[in-house]
């Protein structure tokens, strides 16, 4: 065959065509010494047989390998990455790791022949500190276990401790505050109490006006932005004595496919009707929507007035600093085709379940906090009701606090509370570390089996999230036993998925965590991932160092055969 050598007897053998073993050269070397380092052509092919086998073995072994974007966020000699991982990007490597290709896929590495993983192994740390170029060499000597293992090399993942002593008074809630333990204001009462609570904190951010839909100049959706207008030219800072307007909209459903505004309403302050118009819709109305809108044909039968007059009378109305009050009020502006910048949304304010994305119906807010049965019967909704509404639950929770009425802002306070009444709770903090924690429910609606071990000073971040039939969390007094739990889960291989959550009280013992380490990496099966979070890291202490390698079992099966 050509190409290829062919061997023949041993007679044909030369010695430089057969593998020699490596020796340290010297002026002279005896003839029995290099026959001593010659390769006699059975064991030749016994080393070739060996190497082929071992490179088959090797392919079939999942292993994880960063591409470029993971590279990116690698971190450098002075402690710091070019560019963070996300919370979710991390979560999409481990949950492509138990789901298998499809439903999740990291876009900053590959896991290669994950169908043969056995396990899922997840360490979080909280405490350990790597700040600067000093605290990073301490953390590489102080932990040969990685270099040890072959890890790879660190990576920062934008993930803050879930528990922080830092104060946030931008975030930080009253434990006394309850949902609705007072009676509560009507139109009857007198609306002038005295605000407790902080018009402006009230606020949505531009992050949350992105995340609700809100309609905004940035956003490049130049097909729907035609017809957009800002309600100022200029606009001035917010302060507690800037003006107050609940708006509501009613729309139907026209030709073009979408809903288009119908009716216009706002009212101020005072609960007085400020402006108040029906509007004749560019397009041909299919559907009117009655039993939502309250609109029928024959209210609209002699309007003339057009979107455009609305937005010109809205305009005028408004002041600079005006801050306009509504339910899903992302909804009414897009149909206004208005763009403004204080927004107050009462859907996002008052929260019932303790669920941070989940939203009550205008309806339940206001019986439940006003006693005001709105929305009944089947005539559809009134705007002038719904924008009343709104502004007495924006009034209640003004002469309140920030927390009345959000289940969820409650909760993490009290748990903190609860815990460790010394310390006060960064909540921003608990909110990017959970949408860490989304994956826990992401794994348990998967086939897999799992185990979550944590320390009970830790449970604030884990307050929403329940034991299931596939995945059991335990809280446990000491790291010791945490550790000695999740190491006995482990060792159970019915269990793909295993994490623990521990935390080092003091940030210099970090010969004590390369030990927890040493013992969670040996109760691992093999053919397992492994990822190790150690939290506090970075400039602020606001992100995370994480650790990633599949455990590959030893050949020595192999060297045995040959």
């Amino acid at each position: 065959m050509t190409g290829k050598r062919k061997l023949t007897d041993k007679s044909s053998l030369s010695f430089n065509t057969q593998p020699a073993i490596k020796q340290k050269r010297t002026c002279k070397q005896p003839s029995s010494a290099k026959e001593a380092n010659t390769l006699t052509e059975e064991e030749y092919l016994k080393l070739k047989l060996y190497l082929k086998e071992k490179k088959k073995i090797l392919k079939t072994f999942p292993r994880i390998l960063l591409n470029a974007r993971g590279h990116l966020s690698e971190l450098n000699e002075s402690g710091f990455s070019e560019s963070p991982l996300l919370p979710t990007d991390l979560n999409e490597l481990i949950l492509y790791s138990v789901y298998g290709p499809g439903k999740y896929v990291p876009k900053w590495s590959s896991l290669e022949m994950q169908c043969n993983l056995n396990q899922t192994c997840v360490l979080i740390i909280d405490g350990c500190e790597v700040k600067t170029k000093e605290d990073l060499s301490n953390f590489n000597s102080s932990l040969p276990m990685f270099s040890k293992y072959k890890f790879l090399p660190p990576i920062e993942v934008e993930l803050p401790p879930s528990w922080c002593a830092d104060y946030d008074t931008d975030t930080t809630t009253s434990i006394t505050d309850d949902i609705a333990s007072e009676p509560t204001l009507t139109q009857n009462e007198n609306i002038e109490k005295k605000e407790i609570c902080s018009r402006t904190r009230l606020l949505m951010s531009l992050n949350q006006m992105m995340i609700h839909n809100y309609p905004l100049p940035t956003n490049k959706r130049q097909f729907t932005m035609d017809g957009f207008r800002f309600t100022k030219n200029h606009y001035l800072p917010v302060t507690d004595d800037s003006p107050m307007y609940a708006i509501d909209c009613e729309m139907c459903y026209t030709s073009i496919g979408r809903n288009e505004l119908t009716r216009v309403s706002i009212v101020n302050e005072q609960l007085d009707v400020i402006y108040e118009s029906f509007v004749k819709p560019t397009n041909k109305i299919t559907n009117y929507l009655t039993v939502y809108s309250g609109i029928t044909a024959s209210k609209l039968k002699n309007v003339k007035t057009t979107l455009a007059d609305v937005q010109e009378d809205i305009i005028k109305l408004l002041s600079p600093d005006s801050i306009l009050i509504g339910q899903s009020l992302n909804c009414d502006l897009e149909a206004l085709k208005l763009f403004h910048p204080y927004i107050i949304d009462t859907s996002v304010i008052f929260n019932l379940n303790g669920n941070k994305g989940s939203k009550s119906k205008l309806k339940i807010l206001a019986k439940y906090f006003l006693d005001m049965n709105i929305q009944c019967g089947n005539l559809g909704h009134d705007s002038v009701e719904d924008s009343r509404a709104t502004m007495l639950l924006v009034q209640l929770k003004l002469c309140k606090s920030l927390t009345y009425g959000d289940a969820y802002l409650i909760g993490q306070r009290r748990l903190a509370e609860f815990v460790n009444k010394k310390t006060k709770i960064n909540v921003k903090h608990i909110e990017t570390f959970k949408k860490f924690l989304a994956l826990l429910q992401s794994v348990s609606e998967s086939s897999a089996k799992g185990k979550v071990h944590l320390k009970k000073n830790l449970i604030a971040a884990y307050d929403n999230i329940w034991s299931t039939s596939k995945l059991s969390i335990e809280e446990h007094s000491t790291n010791k036993v945490v550790l000695e739990s999740v190491c006995k889960s482990m060792e159970d291989t019915t269990n793909r998925f295993c994490m623990a959550h521990m935390q080092l009280k003091n940030k210099n013992n970090l010969d004590l965590v390369n030990r927890w380490c040493e013992k969670y990496w040996a109760a691992m099966s093999s053919f397992a991932l492994c990822a190790v979070l150690f939290t506090g890291c970075g400039a602020e202490g606001k992100n995370s160092v994480c650790l990633l390698n599949v455990k590959q079992p030893p050949l020595n099966h192999l060297q045995d055969k040959f």
